[in-house]
């Protein structure tokens, strides 16, 4: 039997260099220079290990004053620094062997009768398990492949049919990285780890079974007990364990791993696996880096739930309900907590949140239908802010206000081209038709992103301390125009009056029409909080006197 795999000084983490090489470091080495990002190969992993070596650093070394991080910020801790911080959690971080098992449960599950063999497949959530994984998918996993996949699952886990828990944040939750651009560069890893470590999480060694579940036997659900931090300590968040999985090791034959590429003299083909593990009711944990939403729900009630992302990609419609919080009156979503954090903290390193690509939010998540996995979602976006709080609140209702408008005028186009392309009232809407409207409303997101970030961006860096400042007022009657030339645009480009095979040349001009007007009218208006636009005088001929047009 070999020595116990410890993920505590092995070289097990895949990265990506300056050098455009990807190599494998020790947790140790994530503080040189030279390292840019995790680099697993796949999307999902990349976020959820970069999540808990942001958890083990939060509760290793996690910093406990305002000059510590941003000096460790920007002298990153030699590898025996950190070697020094992990070392009275390294026995949380051992693979296999007889011991506590990393993200594995506590008890030897090959020794009861009631547990179910899964194939390695099954870890990754396009094939959750119970289901039938097709022949020549994910057949064997190299111990490092293995580590990669078990924290995707873990952290990530939806849904998987009786008793099979979902993660403390549900089915592939979304997440959100501050991404800081130190003189317009792209961070290091240790940066970009360290610039999302949150404070107040650092404990002590002898707490480590609080924080870390597979250290201690399982909080078990068979009658649905709930695991909360009041039962354990808010830092699990980084390290839930809904699954109850023991990993079956066998010697490698020169097998290549399907994550990693790399071959290893002991691989993983399959799992052993129990049902009832910990049960983490969503609505009472807030992990720092995930944002939240009101739930408007009867049977849970006015609580908030993290937040999940309902389709592919990322636009700026979901913007500020991901960067910038509302009044605390108006507020239907939130920011991950680490947002507002680093914020406070830019000061620290001389970073200008005001200025434009400064700082960026990595976002990504699955896009999930029940236990099935859409997509995965990374977006790039910007973090704009006046460094202000208060003007914050006033860049994101007039954010608000530009989003909803927005919503409305892609209703209005959508109305105007089905007038115009689909003309026979009288039958159910052709489904040829669904694609080109997807196909124009996303056309329409597209087209008015640039502008909407461009006119926070300026708004932001004049700062007005007044919601109803006439810079505010201004920027959104260019808004105004600009989602009224899109739409308009799009409607010209997809419904042509002089197209050879156009459909009723009168259906095209009166649908053009109407949305012309219903662009200029009260609707988009109210959206923005402009006032009505001014009613067209008409000459009473009754009596030779001017009166206004009902």
């Amino acid at each position: 039997m070999t020595e116990p795999y410890s993920l505590a000084v092995e070289p097990w983490l895949p990265v990506a260099t300056v050098e455009g090489e990807r190599k494998f470091v020790r947790i140790r080495d994530i503080g040189h220079p030279d390292l840019l990002r995790v680099d697993t190969g796949r999307a999902d992993c990349d976020i959820s290990v970069t999540e808990f070596l942001i958890g083990l650093l939060a509760i290793s070394m996690g910093p406990t004053d305002n000059y510590d991080w941003p000096r460790r910020f920007e002298t990153p801790p030699s590898p025996d620094e950190i070697a020094a911080a992990i070392k009275p959690f390294a026995h949380a971080l051992v693979l296999d062997g007889d011991g506590p098992r990393f993200f594995q449960d506590f008890e030897d599950l090959e020794l009861r009768n009631d547990a179910a063999r899964e194939p390695i497949a099954s870890l990754f959530l396009e094939t959750p398990a119970g289901h039938f994984v097709k022949e020549g998918t994910v057949s064997a996993l190299s111990r490092r492949g293995t580590a990669l996949a078990l924290i995707a699952l873990q952290t990530g886990a939806p849904a998987g049919g009786r008793g099979h828990r979902t993660s403390l944040r549900g089915g592939g939750p979304s997440t959100t990285l501050v991404i800081p651009r130190i003189e317009s560069k792209a961070p290091t890893l240790w940066q970009l780890l360290w610039a999302n470590v949150p404070e107040g999480l650092k404990i002590a060694p002898e707490d480590a079974a609080k924080v870390i579940p597979w250290l201690a036997p399982t909080r078990t659900s068979h009658n649905d007990e709930i695991t909360t931090p009041a039962h354990t300590h808010f830092a699990q968040a980084f390290f839930g364990m809904p699954r109850r999985i023991r990993l079956t090791f066998t010697p490698g034959n020169g097998e290549r791993c399907a994550v990693t590429g790399d071959t290893d003299d002991v691989i993983v083909m399959s799992y052993v696996t129990r049902p009832y593990g910990a049960y983490y009711p969503s609505h009472t944990w807030r992990h720092p880096l995930s944002p939240y939403y009101k739930s408007k729900d009867k049977e849970v009630g006015d609580v908030w739930l993290p937040l999940h992302f309902k389709a592919a990609g990322v636009s700026y419609r979901d913007w500020i309900g991901l960067t910038l919080k509302s009044k605390p009156a108006d507020e239907t979503s939130r920011p991950a907590d680490i947002v507002a954090a680093f914020l406070k903290r830019a000061a620290d390193i001389d970073l200008d949140v005001t200025q434009p690509n400064s700082v960026g939010l990595l976002a990504a998540g699955y896009a999930m239908d029940k236990m099935k996995p859409l997509d995965f979602t990374e977006a790039m976006l910007p973090l704009i802010s006046t460094g202000n709080e208060d003007r914050d609140y006033h860049l994101a209702g007039c954010a608000t206000a530009m989003v909803q408008a927005a919503e409305a005028a892609s209703q209005l186009l959508l109305a105007a081209l089905k007038t115009a392309l689909y003309t026979d009232k009288k039958k159910a809407q052709p489904e040829s038709s669904k694609a080109p409207l997807a196909a124009a409303r996303a056309r329409f997101w597209a087209d008015t992103e640039n502008p909407f970030y461009d006119t926070l961006r300026d708004l932001a860096a004049e700062a007005p301390d007044d919601a109803d400042a006439k810079v505010y007022v201004e920027a959104k009657e260019a808004w105004r125009e600009d989602i009224r030339n899109a739409a308009l645009a799009i409607f010209d480009d997809l419904a042509p009056i002089d197209a050879p095979d156009s459909p009723d040349l009168k259906n095209i001009v009166n649908a053009r029409s109407l949305l012309f007007y219903g662009l200029e009218g009260a609707l988009i208006r109210k959206a923005l909080g402009l006032a009505p636009p001014e009613k067209a005088e008409k000459k009473n001929k009754a009596n030779g006197t001017r009166r206004k047009a009902a």
